[in-house]
């Protein structure tokens, strides 16, 4: 986060101009009286909790009413609101109801060197509304080269492990180097497990953190992800756990980055060799070997200091489900975006511009039914944002999760003032009108859901049944004559495993290879389940065809989609299938060197879109228009472009 006062300056001399596609998020007011307020969380109820910058935390009850006394209160603790000091972050154990646990990340002067803090605390045993301020427990410090880049982001994933963002230690550019260097916490995002917090070991590194086994001499193992400058106010998915973090540029580029929830730690999102997606030390022909870019960036003066959002998972909206909601604090507009297998998916939409804006937005938080509220510089009100349009329509949408034996919980998104209503083979259930609904009788399941405007939304359909349904499947030539075939499911029921199937390009039918059995405990399964398989005959071929044929306790069975292998082995080789092709097409990479970049063209040349590649088998919607079209596939840095004809009906 740039200096508060160099912002405020800027604002009063830049008024960024947005074309606004659609209004569809209002900021309502929606509770005050607080005093410079700087983030917002939920403890797992319906109140709210806001730390304001001066060190108390204050409670919103359900109703929205702000209660006098403060839940905490650590004025005496914080160094300074001058810069970009102060109280800055809050999160809720996981485990609170149980465990009363929640964290603080704040600034102080510890033997005259400015820290950041981040401790523990317990609400009071008397009083829910009161924590018990004698049970502070130092969880980590960091010393502060610089008053500016403090990070103070909180967050929980869906492991129970806490993430902390800790800036590049501030002044500009970064001069000590610490974005890069993986022996300081400055300039990183940090995991660790505070689940069993104690005083002689207030947590311990996850076995699972990138640099666990790193045995470099002064490597901080709990690092997560390094490479950002000051990450201002990052969230995790609620539903899908995916990674959001919003980093603050330099002089040129605001960026957001992106990590699905089954991807790896230890990325490196650039800072400082990159700002955004452009270079900055040096300034031109950095080396981004290594450095996963963001998701999306926008150029100063469209805005110069991003404020991260959240996901917007509300019932209440439909249109606005799926949308990372985030704003600029100079520019003092709200937009959203949305993500497609890791790449962004249509365009921006400027819900708030800088004109109607209430003010600079500096955080955003959301509640315990995902609705959002944004807070802004100064302004001692927090703000709902809600889709204010005349023809909204509510989000039906709920998560089946497998209790065993073949009985499964329907967990309905909740939302208030909706009504609910299972479907069974598309015939309401008597009685079955609550979001969650058990059952263990085979049938096609649904959810509809009504608003008070009586509009109406149905969920997707869940088969209980026979079932596997696939995250990943891939075909990879790793060496010689061998092909490695990798699947991975979410959920599975009454499978009994996987026969895997080829074809060679002269052959007219289907050979089985080898099977594969699940690893689901009874053929049931609502947790991703790894598999693999190595093909050590495909040799003498141009070209191979691959599919899993799916075989279920019942004598049933169905099959996974196609993966091709061929013998090309040039340097991003590639094939398209099918070609002439409609509405989408498969890419498969033959040499695959991660990432590569895919542009498509039309037959005057014109690029008409283009996207980054993470895995070797990956479908590209096409447009709608007949006629011919070139993809080209390069390595990030331009080099080693293949390009091939498709044909579009």
């Amino acid at each position: 986060m740039r200096l508060f006062i160099l912002q405020l300056f800027i604002i009063l001399f830049f008024s960024p101009e947005k074309q606004v596609i659609a209004q569809k998020l209002a900021a309502l007011p929606y509770t005050s009286g607080i005093n410079y307020p700087i983030d917002l969380k939920h403890c797992g109820d319906d109140r709210l909790f806001v730390a304001e910058r001066g060190g108390r935390i204050r409670v919103i009850n359900a109703d929205g009413t702000l209660r006098l006394t403060p839940f905490l209160d650590i004025t005496s603790k914080i160094s300074s609101l001058s810069s970009e000091e102060g109280f800055l972050g809050i999160a809720f154990s996981p485990d609170y109801k149980s465990n009363g646990k929640f964290y603080v990340d704040y600034t102080s002067r510890i033997a005259g060197q400015l820290t950041s803090v981040i401790e523990e605390y317990k609400v009071s045993a008397a009083d829910s509304n009161i924590a018990d301020p004698t049970s502070a427990l130092m969880i980590l410090t960091q010393a502060q080269p610089y008053s500016n880049h403090n990070g103070g982001n909180l967050m929980f994933d869906k492991n129970g492990y806490l993430y902390i963002n800790v800036g590049d230690g501030g002044s500009g550019g970064d001069p000590m180097g610490n974005g890069q260097n993986k022996n300081t916490f400055l300039g990183k995002i940090l995991r660790i497990d505070v689940s069993n917090s104690s005083a002689s070991q207030p947590y311990v590194v996850p076995a699972s953190n990138p640099f666990y086994n790193d045995a470099t001499p002064g490597i901080k193992k709990e690092i997560w992800a390094y490479g950002v400058r000051n990450p201002w106010k990052s969230s995790i998915d609620r539903i899908t756990g995916d990674l959001w973090i919003a980093d603050v540029g330099q002089n040129a580029v605001e960026e957001i980055d992106y990590q699905p929830a089954d991807a790896a730690g230890g990325r490196n999102y650039g800072w400082k060799i990159t700002e955004g997606n452009s270079c900055y030390s040096p300034p031109s022909g950095c080396d981004k070997t290594g450095i996963t870019l963001p998701i999306y960036d926008y150029p100063h003066p469209l805005g110069y200091s991003i404020t991260g959002g959240f996901i917007y998972r509300s019932a209440q909206s439909k249109s606005l489900f799926g949308t990372y909601i985030f704003g600029d604090y100079v520019g003092k507009w709200i937009d959203g975006i949305r993500q497609s297998n890791g790449t962004l998916s249509g365009s921006v939409i400027h819900f708030i511009t800088g004109a109607q804006s209430t003010g600079n937005p500096i955080s955003f938080g959301e509640d315990r039914l995902g609705d959002q509220y944004v807070i802004f510089n100064g302004n001692g009100t927090i703000y709902k944002l809600e889709d204010t349009s005349s023809l909204r329509i509510p989000k039906a949408y709920f998560t089946p999760v497998n209790l065993g034996t073949g009985t499964f919980l329907l967990q309905g998104l909740q939302g208030k003032n909706l009504t609910y209503q299972w479907l069974k083979d598309g015939v309401a259930i008597p009685g079955a009108a609550s979001p969650d609904y058990t059952t263990d009788v085979f049938g096609a399941y649904t959810l509809e859901v009504t608003n008070t405007l009586n509009f109406k939304d149905t969920a997707d359909v869940f088969l209980l049944g026979s079932s596997a349904d696939f995250v990943l499947f891939t075909a990879k030539k790793i060496q010689g004559n061998l092909v490695q075939l990798i699947w991975k499911t979410r959920s599975e029921l009454n499978t009994a495993g996987y026969t895997i199937q080829r074809r060679k390009q002269n052959e007219a039918t289907w050979s089985d290879i080898g099977f594969v059995e699940s690893k689901a405990i009874n053929g049931a399964s609502n947790v991703q389940l790894d598999y693999s398989f190595n093909d050590s005959s495909a040799n003498n071929y141009t070209r191979l065809f691959y599919r899993l044929q799916i075989q279920y306790s019942d004598g049933t069975f169905s099959y996974s989609d196609i993966r091709i292998i061929t013998s090309d082995e040039t340097k991003n080789g590639f094939l398209l299938f099918p070609n002439p092709a409609r509405g989408h097409v498969q890419v498969y990479l033959n040499d695959f060197s991660s990432p590569v970049i895919m542009v498509l063209y039309d037959n005057t040349g014109k690029k008409i879109k283009e996207q980054t590649i993470n895995q070797p088998n990956t479908s590209i919607d096409l447009p709608a228009s007949k006629g011919i079209y070139i993809i080209q596939v390069s390595n990030t840095d331009g080099s080693n472009k293949v390009r091939k004809k498709l044909v579009v009906q």
